[in-house]
């Protein structure tokens, strides 16, 4: 294979400068662009997510396309969205002759997977901005089709968050495992990255979550949140706040559940939390 026709080698911190200045790409902090060139993170990202030649993934910021081209390469098809037109100009240069890759512009919060066309099994893949992380996990999962499997670079102490076992829960744990279930799989130095980050990442991958009633759902979250508010406070304090001050009340919910009254919020699993949703709305 001649030098022309040579692969660009997307994970190489020069190839990277040249294509992005060739397009008129300038890493935005705004956008929480940074691009990974880390040949190991980004085949650890697409071995976990595990496309098949049957496949559509969503891939969510694309960037100059580092981790599309390698998902071009096991999926039948990639749609990959970004809201920034200079990262689309260089992908599209980086990733010409991969016809199963469709690039859009485009917000990734406003689209769905009815609006880009993707099937009901569909896969989802991303490196996500730091600053919209939460956003973007709430939304493709609350969706009606949410993906069946999805990797996604995040930063580090969000993913030590919503992986986290009980005891270390916050409520945008409960936010995002209330709808899916996540693996922390391996923390990503921010040196893999350009530019660099001020803080590490980590690669999760995350699956839909048994279905919860949306109605409960919200009951969990509105229970969660008031406890939250007052975490360095007992529960007693925090149901307390929700249910109206009404003693005999909280006290009534929390036995029916066997949940000690002088526990704190980020002790309780999912399954506590919807017992005491369930329990306040009954006896509420």
């Amino acid at each position: 294979m001649s030098a022309a026709t040579r692969p660009l080698d997307l994970t190489d911190p020069g190839t990277v400068t040249r294509v992005a200045r060739q397009a008129g790409l300038f890493a935005k902090r705004r956008l929480g662009q940074h691009f990974l060139v880390d040949r190991g993170a980004l085949e650890a990202i697409v071995e976990a997510l595990d496309p098949a030649a049957g496949d559509t993934v969503w891939e969510i910021g694309p960037g100059i396309g580092v981790l599309t081209a390698e998902l071009a390469r096991r999926a039948g098809r990639v749609v990959a969205v970004d809201l920034d037109p200079a990262c689309l100009r260089a992908a599209r240069v980086t990733l010409r002759g991969l016809a199963n890759v469709e690039l859009i512009e485009g917000d990734a919060l406003r689209s769905d997977a009815a609006s880009l066309g993707l099937p009901d099994d569909h896969l989802a893949a991303g490196n996500l901005p730091y600053n919209l992380t939460g956003a973007l996990l709430g939304h493709l999962f609350e969706a009606p089709i949410p993906p069946r499997r999805a990797v996604f670079l995040v930063q580090r102490e969000v993913a030590a968050r919503i992986a986290s076992p009980p005891g270390g829960w916050s409520l945008a744990t409960v936010a995002v495992r209330s709808v899916a279930d996540v693996e922390r799989l391996r923390d990503i130095p921010s040196s893999s990255f350009l530019p660099a980050p001020a803080v590490a990442s980590s690669i999760i991958r995350m699956h839909p979550a048994r279905p919860m009633p949306e109605a409960e759902r919200r009951e969990v979250l509105r229970l969660a949140r008031a406890a939250f508010q007052l975490r360095r406070k007992t529960l007693r304090h925090g149901l307390g706040r929700a249910l109206g001050d009404r003693t005999e009340l909280v006290e009534a919910v929390l036995d029916h559940c066997g949940v000690d009254p002088g526990r704190r919020p980020e002790t309780l699993d999912l399954d506590e939390w919807r017992c005491l949703a369930r329990a306040a709305r009954e006896m509420g």
